[in-house]
């Protein structure tokens, strides 16, 4: 009989896998290829269980559980697992953030098969609730859980201050499947991509926030076409109507429509033709647990310039395929801009590797399970 792991999503919000390379689903399939059977939890607040068997390899399987939660903030309660008898199916339990609540009563159900594998790397929003969380639960959730890993070095010196002894830097890796197959051709993407064809063309996928700093990249943008007119932008991602309308004011009222291309939503199986298309990846985000757009802009050859982030502290110090600033300055970020794209030299080192294989789902979970499973 395989070896089972559950993989739980506490955060009580629903998901698009066909929208969105997630994490969850990418580990997933890597512990499948080392012959564990998984299962991953996601919310729902359908009263209706679903179950859907997504992947398999040779005799083990993945599978989808869309499990009704309670949502308390940004917790979701699967108060249905919570008990022996469904979580004695499992041989090990990931759970995710140890300032979850579900990660707090795993603790106290199962410590000894429990893994964390924690993101956020600093305090924010909710302030009194997170140093009440503290003090009361905290001590417990240290004490108990035996396996603490998180997904970037800010992570790890955030644990490190919360009193985690040791916690393990895994990182994060990129399901390439939906990748992997270049066939894959959305014709209204490729007109709009055609018509951008030999500009200097940027790039920001993500969500329309003022977290990400959106207006500071159409600044930027701004600044670069009244120096070079051969600049255009993509941008890939949806926001709140008030957010979006915002930031489309600034667009019309600097004249930078005919600059911008703009796509709410794309397939990550239509993806790889914005990839190709671009020549920079621009993530001057704020607050970013990891960023899986940088992992997608490495594998595709797409150079970034990224604020400091949790996956730009680990995964851009030590090449040239992607520079972090840590000031957001316009011109800071201009002037890079133009010494990147201007520079082949510079352009061809930062794009002459592919992405590395300690950024991939198989290279994580082999690492993570020789941590828990000694070597025989």
């Amino acid at each position: 009989m395989n070896k089972k792991i559950l993989y739980i999503r506490n955060f009580a919000s629903k998901v698009n896998p066909n929208s969105y390379n997630l994490q969850e689903i990418g580990f997933g399939k890597a512990l499948v290829r080392k012959g564990y059977d998984c299962d991953i939890i996601y919310y729902s607040d359908n009263n209706k269980q679903k179950i859907e068997e997504v992947y398999n390899y040779f005799n083990t399987s993945l599978r989808l559980i869309w499990m009704k939660g309670i949502k308390i903030l940004s917790n979701s309660i699967y108060s249905q697992i919570l008990n022996n008898k469904f979580l004695n199916q499992y041989d090990l339990i990931i759970t995710t953030e140890y300032n979850q609540l579900m990660t707090y009563l795993l603790s106290r159900l199962c410590p000894d098969k429990l893994i964390l594998y924690h993101g956020p790397y600093e305090d924010h929003n909710n302030l009194l609730i997170r140093k009440t969380y503290d003090k009361l639960l905290l001590p417990h959730i240290r004490n108990k859980i035996r396996y603490n890993f998180v997904k970037s070095d800010l992570a790890n010196g955030y644990l490190q201050q919360k009193g985690f002894k040791n916690p393990f830097t895994l990182g994060v890796g990129l399901d390439r499947d939906k990748f992997e197959e270049k066939m894959h051709v959305n014709h209204e993407i490729e007109m709009e991509m055609n018509k951008i064809n030999h500009k200097k063309t940027l790039l920001y996928v993500g969500v329309l926030e003022d977290r990400r700093n959106i207006e500071f990249i159409m600044e930027v943008l701004r600044r670069l076409v009244t120096i070079d007119q051969s600049f255009r932008m993509i941008i890939v991602g949806e926001g709140k109507k008030e957010d979006k309308e915002k930031y489309w004011r600034f667009i019309y009222e600097h004249g930078l429509e005919d600059y911008i291309i703009h796509f709410s939503k794309v397939d990550q199986r239509f993806l790889w033709q914005v990839y190709f298309a671009s020549d920079l990846m621009l993530f001057p985000t704020k607050y970013d647990i990891f960023g899986m757009v940088l992992l997608e802009s490495l594998y595709f050859n797409v150079p970034i310039i990224s604020s400091l982030n949790g996956g730009s502290s680990t995964l851009l110090k030590k090449d040239l395929k992607g520079i972090y600033v840590e000031d957001l300055d316009e011109q800071a970020w201009v002037n890079r801009i133009l010494h990147i794209t201007n520079d082949l030299n510079t352009k061809e080192a930062m794009k002459s590797e592919q992405i590395v294989d300690n950024c991939s789902w198989d290279e994580i979970a082999e690492v993570m399970l020789k941590q828990i499973v000694p070597v025989s």
